[in-house]
């Protein structure tokens, strides 16, 4: 690596910012876990994930 002035990249540690005990972001579970359906699109699921960039706040749906 110091022949080819090759350097690794040093990842910050990431630092949590919510305490996952207290559960106040957590919405109701209204499915209750019964995902069986009848129709289709009748029940649908989604996860949103959101991330802090400086001011900005960044939304990623799954």
């Amino acid at each position: 690596m110091q022949i080819l002035e090759i350097r690794s990249r040093i990842r910050r540690k990431h630092r949590c910012n919510y305490a996952s005990s207290t559960g106040e972001r957590v919405a109701k579970n209204l499915l209750n876990r019964r995902i069986q359906y009848r129709r289709a699109n009748q029940k649908w699921v989604t996860d949103v994930t959101q991330y802090r960039r400086g001011k900005m706040t960044l939304s990623l749906a799954d």
